[in-house]
């Protein structure tokens, strides 16, 4: 008999939750039909609850500590009003996964098996999401996406919100309901005000699902620019598509520069370089350099790299 595998596709919903993992982290937590819950690895809906009970997963931030929200930026929590402590969000969670599935089948339960399994060869599961868009006319069949989070002023109301991009290069912004947008749209919801990258000094912001905060700026923080965040969601398109991004561009005229050293081609570097979102920068290199070797190129060419 031959081995095989195969793959399956289990579609769900995201909700907003706190990973406490030495800071507080706000993510996009993936729930699907068959009850697993994606929450920076896959958990069952016994699981997930040990996850509440040992603080992994948090529906609330106690006040004074900082919440740190991907590409955006980190904030002091000064009050809050939660939406769930934890027995309830354990219950919304539940409820979430009985909208995907009313007849709750099939539901998904951990083996002692498989954890004693997957414990001994080292071997740790997630459940990632994958944002999706079904695709018109016959079939059903979506265009992948790639979800972030976007401040959005709404009524009077500052949101923080999931920004979505898909393959299609069309966005959309939970808080601004089922529209899509185009990138001449997201720029233009940026000039008006709808969209921005911080709070206006110290503001309650909604976090729709979980609570409201008056959040506070960590102090020191670079401000990420209207410029930058565009630029990011530039390059999630252009990766959902198949294209390159401006990181790729950039690491290609780095490898250029290297192997013909000249005026010319660091010139040709700076502009790539500068090209790519100040805050993506770090990215260019591994964990360790980070754009270390393109700031010494730029910037100090006197400098001799160590090899």
């Amino acid at each position: 008999m031959n081995r095989v595998y195969r793959k399956q596709t289990v579609e769900g919903v995201t909700i907003p939750a706190i990973i406490h993992n030495s800071n507080y982290f706000l993510i996009q937590m993936a729930v699907y039909a068959d009850g697993i819950v994606s929450c920076w690895h896959k958990s069952d809906l016994q699981q997930f609850r040990q996850d509440l009970r040992r603080g992994w997963v948090t529906p609330a931030v106690p006040t004074g500590k900082l919440l740190s929200v991907f590409h955006l930026g980190s904030y002091e929590i000064r009050q809050a009003k939660w939406a769930y402590d934890e027995s309830g969000f354990y219950r919304h969670v539940q409820e979430v996964v009985r909208s995907l599935n009313p007849e709750m089948a099939n539901i998904y339960q951990t083996t002692q098996r498989e954890i004693d399994k997957w414990e001994k060869l080292h071997v740790g599961f997630t459940a990632s999401p994958t944002p999706c868009k079904e695709k018109p006319g016959f079939g059903y069949d979506f265009w992948d996406g790639h979800s972030g989070y976007i401040f959005c002023r709404k009524q009077g109301k500052l949101y923080i919100s999931p920004l979505t991009c898909y393959a299609d290069k069309t966005m959309q912004v939970e808080a601004l309901g089922e529209t899509y947008y185009n990138m001449e749209d997201i720029e233009r919801l940026f000039v008006e005000g709808t969209l921005a990258t911080a709070p206006k000094g110290e503001e309650w912001v909604r976090i729709e699902g979980l609570g409201d905060l008056r959040l506070a700026a960590m102090e020191g923080q670079a401000d990420l620019t209207p410029a930058d965040k565009l630029g990011e969601i530039a390059d999630d398109m252009a990766k959902l598509a198949g294209e390159e991004d401006s990181l790729e561009v950039c690491r290609r005229a780095y490898h250029y520069y290297l192997e013909e050293p000249s005026d010319f081609s660091r010139e040709k570097l700076r502009q790539k370089y500068e090209a790519v979102p100040e805050h993506l920068r770090i990215y260019l290199g591994d964990m360790d350099s980070r754009d270390t070797d393109y700031i010494r190129i730029l910037y100090h060419p006197e400098d001799k790299r160590e090899v």
